[in-house]
């Protein structure tokens, strides 16, 4: 892992960006091609660390006996299923943190399936050792509250069970978007699915082979949005992305014009300016949206927005804990938050910035997180994040986009 220092030369920004390929289309699209009988191409394949891991398992299903998935939770969770319909025994394993993350709604649905799943050491978290076989299908609850993976993971093996699956879905669906997007790319490839209240059929069918381009990543969006909001003047092109998106992550356009960033649609990209402040005291909801959390916490704390935010309960079980990392984080550079009793988060009134110049971050291995800190070097700062390499999980190129749009960036070796 690499640290980042990262300073800004000038307060005007003005840059063209090639975002990066959706990784939760690639991940999905990766299963779907293998579980389809015929191949087919999958253009502009996301460069993810979690889509490279997952590809890699994909390839190497038959010949290895341990899957090391290290951080990459959606790797985890979609082989969980995709391993308890393959013949042959498996453990599934990955890094301190992956371990420490809940997989337990999935394994007991898919066991209820007649899927033969066992924890290795704590129950209801990997490893997991499975004994793949053939699952017939039929009816099974899952709790939806606490991640859409789960719901996906069962949703794009169920084609394939003999009986189909039908799906009851307890609790309000946590990031239903993802559900939605996996919904939507199985009926591209040809399986008809049905959502009703909270129940989703879909009955025994094949995927039927068709290319595939992937388009940008809406959720690495998010970064140039709050880039765009903290900058003195902004011009940022990002190419690629899809106004029709099945990615849920689409809506940051709304989000952020509530926060001073005007979008520009265009034939094939998206013009991102400045523009007045919607909101004196902005409320947002992150529970169908979580990943978009930490590029909105910064935003708002930097630029002196007073706000309040709900649906933060699953936040916690991300790649770290995402709100306390959040408020750990800016409260290096003097800006506070506060917990409510209902789990919301307020900011405090009268922040103020800190006046040293350096801040040390960590980044606890989160590459939203390291992302959402960066741009903080706007408003006069000295950023220096440790582990900052960990952006390469969904966007490889980030410090080398932001250095092309005028930050300056240096890197040195952990020690």
């Amino acid at each position: 892992m690499q640290n980042a220092r990262i300073i800004i030369g000038h307060k005007k920004i003005k840059t063209r960006v090639s975002l990066p390929a959706s990784k939760s289309l690639s991940n999905r699209l990766l299963i779907i091609r293998a579980l389809c009988d015929e191949g087919f191409t999958i253009e502009n394949l996301s460069d993810a660390g979690d889509t490279k891991i997952l590809g890699q398992c994909l390839e190497n299903i038959y010949d290895y006996r341990v899957f090391d998935v290290q951080d990459a939770g959606t790797a985890l969770r979609f082989l969980t299923a995709v391993f308890a319909i393959t013949h042959g025994n498996r453990l599934l394993t990955g890094t301190s943190r992956l371990l420490e993350r809940p997989v337990g709604p999935l394994v007991e649905a898919l066991n209820r399936l007649g899927a033969k799943i066992h924890y290795f050491d704590k129950k209801g978290f990997s490893p997991l050792v499975i004994n793949g076989s053939e699952i017939r299908g039929g009816k099974v609850s899952v709790d939806a509250g606490m991640s859409s993976q789960y719901i996906s993971a069962l949703l794009l093996i169920a084609p394939a069970l003999p009986e189909g699956l039908e799906v009851s879905l307890k609790n309000a669906v946590a990031s239903a978007p993802y559900v939605r997007m996996t919904l939507g790319l199985m009926n591209y490839f040809g399986v008809t699915t049905e959502w009703n209240e909270d129940i989703i059929k879909i009955k025994p069918q094949k995927y039927k082979a068709k290319n595939y381009f992937v388009e940008a990543d809406w959720s690495a969006a998010a970064f140039w949005y709050e880039i765009a909001a903290l900058a003195e003047e902004a011009e940022i092109e990002l190419t690629g992305v899809n106004e029709h998106s099945l990615q849920g992550d689409a809506v940051i356009a709304d989000v952020f014009s509530k926060l001073g960033v005007h979008t520009t649609v265009l034939h094939d990209s998206i013009k991102l300016t400045k523009c007045p402040v919607k909101s004196e005291f902005p409320e947002f909801d992150f529970f169908e949206n979580p990943d978009m959390f930490p590029a909105v916490i910064a935003t708002c704390a930097a630029s002196g927005i007073s706000c309040r935010f709900t649906g933060l309960q699953n936040l916690a079980i991300k790649e770290s804990d995402r709100v306390t990392a959040m408020i750990t984080e800016l409260e290096r550079f003097g800006y506070q938050f506060r917990r409510q009793v209902d789990r919301s988060l307020m900011s405090e009134n009268g922040n103020q910035l800190k006046t040293t110049q350096t801040v040390n971050c960590h980044s606890y291995n989160d590459h939203r997180i390291a992302m959402a800190l960066s741009p903080l070097s706007l408003k006069g700062f000295t950023v220096n994040i440790d582990s900052a390499s960990c952006v390469a999980k969904s966007y490889s190129s980030f410090f080398e986009d932001i250095k092309n749009a005028g930050f300056d960036t240096c890197f040195s070796e952990n020690a």
